[in-house]
């Protein structure tokens, strides 16, 4: 501010108008006549706007420097991250709840990478592949590979060790290297293989003599304790540029009040949170996905209620809208179909009103076996969840026990919705629940909608809700963007000190 004021000072100084009569006696210049007076007030006006102009343009190009330093972002610093799960391999965990799920694929997606992206649009982005075609039939697919891309080891991502290992994934493909490029072929006719390829199950990673990843991704295993702490550093060589941080440090078995207790202390940077209703998710700093979880019933198979009659009955008892309303606190979306709406558009085909009166028409007719209902007891709502459907039940006439011993007849289950391509995550839940996987004929609506039709029919499964994920950052976090289907990004992040 100092240098600002001189110059204009100076500059000001240069214009300041002087009489032209004679001099008087010592020199001082003669009282101006008022003509000159005039001219000499009309002249300084005339300079001096522009030049208050230009000392404000000065005084605000400084300001945005100064702002532009301060939000730069920096090298350095270690992310500390807290999470629920306690894993004992660094392996993507089969048949688990989804926070073991969704906090694998965070972990693994810093040290490998996929073929391709896909975001919430369910638009394919490069990854390790820059380009793709495949022929008309959708059998025959060829992928372009970036160059110079190494594993953490330092061996080439080439071609064939790529082909290695999705061909070792998927004993159905036909994955051979073509030259520099990586061909796929398969059996049927695999219109949504990007999607499949951009799945964290397809990430590409080897594994060293201690079984521990090696990827091409922004960041490498640097230290692994089983089920308390992995310790990840910056890839100096990364084919994406080095990240910003210089280490992640994870750590493991931290409930969600732990978390965020330690979060509001200052003693870790990012969180999970449970998701709450998007009218009170106010801060910044909290993040909510897109619906990418669906909790439901799954009947087991030998489960007593094996007449369906008496499945469509309980899905008829069930009122959705209070248990999402109180005990998942305005979370989600109520839902009787397996893919939410934002996938398909049309899950308002599928009814998620209660019709108890409907229930009991229904059940006139069919046996009523007394059913065992379980629930995951790592899920804090699972229980409240399952007695508030038991009583619901038994308002329908139908007998419901919520218990954790013995044989069950349904569970109560969450599962992950992985992709925004919804052939693909209506496969995956099939396979979560133990269903067969249903065939698509296109990606049209029209053939979605029937294989979703298909896969209901009976009421193997009843879906309850849509539920999202939700994560949160401290203070000292920059560029904290979770992207709109859970995943946190954390190679792009920076922080504002490097302690």
């Amino acid at each position: 501010m100092r240098l600002i004021a001189f110059l204009f000072l100076a500059a000001t100084s240069a214009h300041v108008c002087v009489g032209t009569g004679p001099r008087v006696g010592t020199g001082a210049i003669a009282r101006p006549s008022r003509a000159q007076l005039g001219r000499c007030l009309r002249s300084l006006q005339y300079w001096i706007r522009p030049s208050l102009l230009g000392a404000a343009l000065i005084t605000s190009l400084i300001a945005s420097i100064i702002s532009t330093a301060a939000t730069r972002p920096r090298y350095g610093g270690t992310l500390h991250v807290m999470l629920q799960s306690a894993p004992n391999t660094l392996d993507l965990p089969t048949n688990s709840a989804p926070a073991d799920y969704w906090d694998a694929v965070r972990m693994l997606s810093l040290v490998g990478d996929n073929l391709v992206t896909v975001d919430a649009q369910d638009r394919a982005h490069p990854a390790l592949a820059v380009a793709w075609q495949s022929d008309a039939t959708a059998r025959h697919w060829q992928f372009t590979l970036r160059n110079g891309v190494k594993f953490h080891d330092g061996s080439a991502a080439s071609a064939g060790e790529l082909a290695r290992i999705l061909g070792a994934l998927h004993s159905d493909w036909n994955v051979h290297a073509s030259g520099d490029a990586l061909a796929i072929d398969t059996e049927a006719s695999a219109p949504s293989l990007l999607a499949e390829l951009a799945l964290p199950r397809n990430l590409i990673l080897k594994r060293n003599a201690t079984g521990l990843p090696i990827g091409t991704g922004a960041f490498r295993v640097a230290e692994w304790q089983p089920g308390k702490l992995l310790e990840l550093a910056a890839d100096e060589e990364s084919w994406a540029g080095r990240p910003f941080l210089d280490a992640v440090e994870i750590e493991f078995g931290k409930s969600l009040r732990d978390q965020a207790i330690a979060l509001e202390l200052g003693k870790t940077d990012v969180i999970e949170t449970a998701p709450q209703a998007s009218a009170s998710n106010a801060s910044p700093r909290i993040h909510t996905s897109l619906p990418v979880e669906l909790m439901a019933l799954v009947f087991s198979a030998n489960s007593k209620a094996q007449d369906a009659r008496l499945r469509e009955a309980l899905a008829l008892s069930v009122d959705r809208k209070p248990i999402q309303s109180v005990l998942l606190k305005g979370a989600g979306e109520p839902a009787a179909s397996v893919l939410p709406n934002w996938m398909t558009g049309y899950s308002s085909v599928f009814s998620v009103q209660a019709n108890v009166q409907r229930a009991k028409v229904v059940l006139a007719e069919s046996r009523q076996p007394a059913l065992k209902l379980s629930y995951d007891p790592r899920d804090p709502q699972a229980q409240l969840i399952a007695e508030r459907i038991a009583l619901n039940a038994r308002e329908a006439g139908i007998t419901v026990q919520v218990s954790l011993s013995g044989t069950d007849d349904l569970h109560l289950v969450r599962v992950a919705l992985p992709s925004a391509d919804p052939v693909t995550s209506l496969r995956e839940a099939a396979r979560q629940f133990g269903l067969p996987v249903p065939v698509v004929r296109s990606n049209a609506v029209e053939d979605l909608y029937q294989a979703e039709h298909t896969l209901l029919d009976g009421h193997p499964v009843i879906p309850l809700f849509h539920l999202p994920v939700s994560s949160a950052a401290g203070a000292r976090v920059r560029a904290w963007a979770p992207d709109r289907l859970g995943g946190w990004n954390l190679q792009d992040l920076w922080l504002e000190d490097s302690r």
